[in-house]
């Protein structure tokens, strides 16, 4: 799996799921076949998000568990290139926001919060510490 970390004035772009009841997530999904983890990347935020992003490097890769199996996903801090988000996939993501790192460890303690990005909290704390905004 694959997803992207879009960041802006300190906020994390999420999507809200409800394929399996909510989960809150950043944009992504399976890495089809012949497919580099980037094609992925800009694939999947394409689709979910009408966006064009640029991946600009690997973020992490985080164990996670959910409804479809447990398996890792690639996160990579991406920034968008054209487009304005939308809702593209009503069925699947009603919705998404811009997250602050305080309203993302809202999201952990309501239980909404997707495995991953629990456990890529910690590193993405320390990145919006010392870098600026993308």
């Amino acid at each position: 799996m694959s997803a992207g970390l879009i960041i802006k004035d300190k906020r994390l772009l999420l999507v809200h799921n409800i394929k399996h009841g909510l989960r809150i997530e950043p944009p992504g999904g399976k890495k089809e076949s012949g497919e580099s983890w980037d094609e992925s990347v800009k694939r999947e935020v394409r689709e979910e998000l009408g966006i064009e992003v640029r991946p600009i490097r690997l973020f992490g890769v985080y164990d996670t568990h959910s409804p479809e199996g447990e398996f890792s996903v690639h996160l990579y801090l991406c920034v968008i290139t054209s487009g304005e988000p939308q809702v593209r996939e009503p069925d699947k993501i009603p919705g998404f926001g811009w997250y602050s790192l305080d309203e993302i460890q809202e999201l952990r303690e309501e239980g909404h919060l997707v495995p991953n990005m629990v456990e890529a909290l910690a590193d993405l704390k320390e990145y919006l510490r010392s870098e600026s905004s993308l």
